[in-house]
This record gives structure tokens, sequence and C-alpha cells, in this order.
């Protein structure tokens, strides 16, 4: 092997030229590679949409020249124009760098951290890191570095990266690009795990929503309240995705006027969940701050007059957003080492995020909406899917806009109910605790506000299953003339009651004796409702034969010729059912031969190209199901280029 510097350089970079894309862009971006094999970074500075971009070494000199008090500097852009760069700064400011050429002027980006005056640098870093609440750590690295010496080229890269991964610059990025009609997913949704640890804090290891809330959680919207009070209280309330965290939610540092600010600005520009999150934290600090009573009335009946199948819903643009943001961290596999509850929560964040901001910009929700589904539902609803193995209390379904409304209308009335003493006679008490026309209790469906939450899909239910319920289900199930009404006891108290491994027996042996036949079916949404909800019975109360059981009715429904389930139905039932097995193994294996089953039987129409598509989604966030899932894909690819 040789060692000329020079010959390393030239092989290395044929060797590139063979290797895809994003690896030759993520070693070109690695410095220490740089380095070892001689490449120079000829990177070049777009100014906006101006047009005009300028090689970043030339730049970055003329700044330094400028900088250093040397007056005006030279440098040409890409169309070969002559720039002059200037520091307009009064006495005792900060650096303010101009471009000009003739009549055009182009204000430049803050490059004081390539100053020689170390107070320049100092005062910039601290600047920018208060504008954007850089975390404190990151700082302190920063200082260390910027107070012996001006950072060389590739270090301001990684300085302006590490300020745009933060909530606050994204949060401006968001809101710019959708006023300029040029949003895309990438910028809605950061692929930085960095980003969304300073959005939701670092996952601690903590089993639960209710564990990480009292831990990270409170840590978090501890650092926001001594950030900025008023900036960092609307920033807290993104994460009101669970009462958990609404409880760590701190206002005694908001005086009456910046309280009164921020409810105000939420009832008029603000996003659905940090309404609800509002809604809450004034509900328990209403004896001590009577200035946000006149607001949680209204914030209540913008959330229960929201008129979910309307075009212009909020709650139908956040789930959709929320799908968005899952969907797409499915598909970059950013939290994949985290428990579902993590990477929900930040999702949940995040949508609330775009949509604060999408309020502001006036857009079509529907047409919004459409395009955030459409563009990552897959990847959401098998990562979702997926997730049952170890959260197998809320499904992919459970993110509707219908539930999503119920779910804020169960939590404004169990806070109504733990703040009774806090409210007085009136429209409030009646609408939170009431039964009137008008009341939330009237309005909802049940038991659609008492299903679990996003954040709740590993608890148990803290709900026993009634002794009178469960005589009935027992009775239902325990006899020789089963019919499909004979199990609706029992799937409707799945996710609500405690399940446990019994009645999911006597289910299973309800089937056997049926001859895995649901006699009197009424109609086909009736046999997949039943057939869903056995396969939630199976998954919460991890039974395994209940599960094996589904598999045979799942494939008698698939060939029945008045109610034949589509591949679809099929593939979630199997889904759902598999994760009766907690254990990665076993549920991959299970997972796989029961795929494997529905990709070799008869396939009509697209259905080929849907499963194939589906499980491929699948495949990516659960890349241990090669091994089970391998025969499908090969069986699949053959169908659909058949």
């Amino acid at each position: 092997m040789t060692n000329s510097p020079y010959e390393r350089a030239v092989i290395a970079g044929a060797a590139l030229e063979f290797v895809p894309p994003l690896i030759r862009k993520s070693l070109l971006n690695d410095q220490s590679f740089r380095e070892e094999y001689g490449f120079k970074a000829e990177a070049m500075i777009a100014f906006g949409t101006s047009g005009v971009s300028v090689q970043r070494s030339e730049l970055f000199d003329a700044v330094r020249t400028v900088l250093a008090g040397e007056g005006p500097a030279e440098l040409t852009d890409a169309e070969d124009r002559t720039w002059n760069l200037t520091n307009d700064a009064r006495e005792g400011e900060l650096p303010n760098l101009v471009l000009s050429s003739d009549q055009q002027r182009l204000v430049v980006p803050d490059f004081s951290v390539l100053s020689g005056d170390a107070s320049t640098r100092i005062r910039s870093l601290e600047v920018s890191a208060s504008d954007v609440n850089l975390p404190l750590s990151a700082q302190e690295e920063w200082r260390s570095i910027l107070e012996e010496r001006a950072l060389e080229d590739d270090e301001v890269d990684t300085f302006h990266s590490d300020i745009c991964d933060t909530p606050v610059h994204v949060e401006r990025t968001i809101l710019n690009e959708i006023t300029a009609g040029e949003s895309c997913v990438s910028s809605l949704v950061p692929n930085s795990r960095r980003y969304f640890e300073r959005l939701v804090g670092a996952y601690n290891g903590s089993g639960s929503v209710l564990d990480y809330a009292v831990d990270t959680g409170r840590e978090v919207l501890e650092q926001l309240t001594e950030w900025r009070p008023y900036d960092g209280f609307l920033f807290s309330l993104l994460l009101s995705s669970h009462s958990a965290l609404t409880a760590e939610i701190n206002a005694d540092h908001l005086d009456q006027e910046d309280l009164e600010k921020a409810f105000d600005f939420l009832e008029n520009h603000g996003d659905t969940l940090s309404r609800l999150g509002a809604l809450e934290v004034g509900l328990r600090i209403l004896p001590d701050r009577p200035e946000v009573e006149p607001y949680l009335p209204r914030l209540v009946h913008l959330i229960r007059d929201d008129d979910v199948e309307g075009e212009a819903s909020e709650f139908k643009l956040f789930s959709a957003l929320f799908v968005l943001v899952d969907g797409e961290l499915a598909r970059t596999r950013l939290l994949a080492e985290e428990p579902p509850f993590y990477r929900r929560l930040a999702s949940l964040a995040q949508a609330a995020l775009i949509h604060r901001r999408l309020v502001q910009c006036g857009i079509d929700y529907q047409r919004f909406s459409d395009w955030a589904v459409s563009n990552r539902g897959e990847h959401y609803y098998m990562q979702t899917l997926a997730d049952m193995r170890t959260e197998p209390r809320w499904n992919p379904d459970l993110a509707t806009a219908p539930q999503m409304q119920a779910e804020f209308f169960g939590r404004i009335m169990i806070a109504g109910n733990n703040c009774q003493a806090n409210l007085g006679e009136g429209e409030l008490r009646d609408t939170i605790l009431g039964d009137g026309e008008q009341s939330l209790i009237k309005l909802c469906e049940f038991p659609r506000p008492y299903l679990p939450g996003p954040l709740e899909g590993a608890e148990d239910s803290p709900n026993a299953l009634p002794d009178d319920l469960a005589r009935i289900i027992e009775k239902e199930l325990d006899t020789e003339e089963v019919e499909a009404s004979s199990f609706i006891a029992l799937v409707n108290s799945a996710m609500i009651f405690r399940i446990t491994s019994g009645h999911a027996v006597l289910a299973a042996k309800a089937l056997r004796l049926g001859n895995y036949t649901l006699a009197n079916l009424e109609e086909k949404s009736q046999l997949v409702g039943i057939l869903n909800g056995l396969a939630t019975v199976a998954a919460v109360s991890r039974n395994s034969a209940l599960a094996d059981e589904l598999r045979i009715l799942v494939r008698r429904y698939r060939r029945d010729p008045q109610y034949g389930l589509t591949i679809e139905e099929a593939m979630m039932i199997c889904l759902v059912a598999s994760a009766a097995r907690e254990e990665l193994m076993e549920w991959r294996g299970l997972v796989g031969e029961w795929l494997t089953e529905l990709a070799f039987c008869d396939l009509e129409g697209n259905e080929g190209e849907v499963l194939h598509s589906h499980i491929l989604a699948l495949l990516h966030s659960v890349p241990e199901l090669w091994a089970s899932c391998a025969r499908a894909d090969a069986a699949l690819q053959a169908w659909c280029f058949r």
C-alpha cells in the first residue's frame, strides 16, 4: 500500500465515485476523513432567494479581513460579479456585515465567531445562545473554544448547525418556508436526534411517560422557565401530550400581563395540544391566578366545537401532522432505539409546533392534511402496528381526529374532576362536569374519552374489570351456542378494563367450538370490528392461543363469499394479534408465518402491490423481520412483476 498523500487522495477520490451519494456526502462531511485523505471542502454559500452564492473560503477570508478592521474586502460570486463586504455596525455593537454590488445589498449572517477579538466572539455566542435557547452544555463547549481562538472554516458550519438544531430556530424556519410556499418534509421534521432531545428532553431509560415526566420532563420544563418566562411557557405547552407532563408546567414565574398575553395568544393563534395543556394548567392554578378565568371557557369551546369532519378542523390538521411527523421518524428510524411512547412524545410536540405556525399562515387545512397523510401515512401505520409488540394498548386508528377530540374531552373532564373545588357555578363547570346538551359528556360517544392515549400503550388499564361485566362475558362465551354477538362485551372492554388471560382463553375456546364461524353476522363491519377486537384482546392479555385461533378464523373469512376480508384488513388483524407474543423472536416468527401465508394466498386486483408495499414499510421499521418475511417479499415481488 502506498504512503504517498497524493496517491492516497487520488485512489480515495476514484473510490468515492462508486459510493452511493448519501454515503459519499456523509464521508465528505467528516472532517477527519477529509484530513486523512487530503480533501478540501470547497463549499458555496447562498444568500436566501437572491440567487447570489460565493465560495465559502473566499467569504470567510473577507469576513476575517473586515472584522480585523482592515477596511472593506472584495470578493467575487459564482457569476463573476464583484462585491464589497463592509461592517455597518455602530460602535459598541456586534458586527453587521453587508455585501453590496451596484444597487444591491445583502445582509450577511453573523460570522463574529471568525473575529480575532475574543470578547466579540463570546458576545456573539451569548446573543445567539440566548436567542435560540441553546443548551448550557453546548454553550460551554463553544465558549471553551471561542475564548481561545476564532473558529476554522469547517467549525463555523458545525457551530451554525448547533444553533439550527433548536426548536426556536426550526419554528422560525417552518414559518418562513410555509409563508414562502417552499415547505418540505425534511424541514418540518428535522433529521436530527439532537434537535428532538432539545424539544422534549433526552430519553433517560424510563419505562413509562409517568416516570419520564417527573425526571427529564421536569428538567426540560424548568430550563424553559429559566430561559424566558413568556416564551418558555409557550414552548412548555408543546409537551402537553400527557397530563403527567402538564402537571409539571409552572406558571409562577409569569406576571399577570405575561400570563394573560400567553392565554390570549393560545386562544387566537394557538395549536390544539397547547390549548389543552393551558386548560389543565389553568384549572389547577385558578384559585391563585384568577386572571386566567375568562380564557378557560373559551378554550373549552374551541376544543368542544371543532367540527372534526369539516375541512377547517383543527383536530383533523393536528392528527395529520402527527401522522406526518411520526411517519417520518419511522422512515428515518431516528428514534428507533427508544420506546414508542418517547417517539410519540417527540412527534406530538413537533406536530404542535408545526400546527402553531400553520395557524398564522392561513393555509388550506384540508389540502395540507391530505398531503401530510399521503406522504407518511403508510410508514406511520406500519410502525404503530409494530409498536404494539411492546405497547399493545394503542393502535394506529386511535390517531383519527374524532378520537383525538374525544381523548381531549376525557382529559378535560378528568382535570375538572380533580379541580372541582376551583370551579364555581356557571358555564365552565356545567360544560366540564355537567350533563346538559352542550356538556362534554353529552357530546362524546362512549367509550372514546376513556380509551388510552398515544403515550399510554404500555400501561395496564387502571380499571379492573367489574364483576358484573366479567359474569356477562363468561356467560356469553362459556356456552355451546356462540354467535357473533357473544364476543361484543369482551371486545368492547379490551381497551378500557384489564382483561385477564382467562377471558382470552374463553374466547379461543368459543372460536373452536363454533368451528371458526361467527354465526348470525349482521354485516361485514360487525365482522371486522369483532376480529380487530379479539386481536386486541389477544395482544393486551398476551394470550398466544387466541392469536393462533384468530389466524385460522382470518384464513376462513379471507375466502368467505359474503364477508370476505381485504388483504389490508387481514394484515392489520395479523399484526395486532401477533402482539400477544412480546418477546421479539417469537413475535417475529408469528408475524413472518402469517404474512407469508397471506403473500401466497389468492390475491385480486392490486392486493399484491398493496401487501408488498405495506410489508416493505414494516421491514424498514423492524429489520429483524427480514429473517421471517423474506419468502413473503420474494413471492410478492414475483406477483407484482408477473
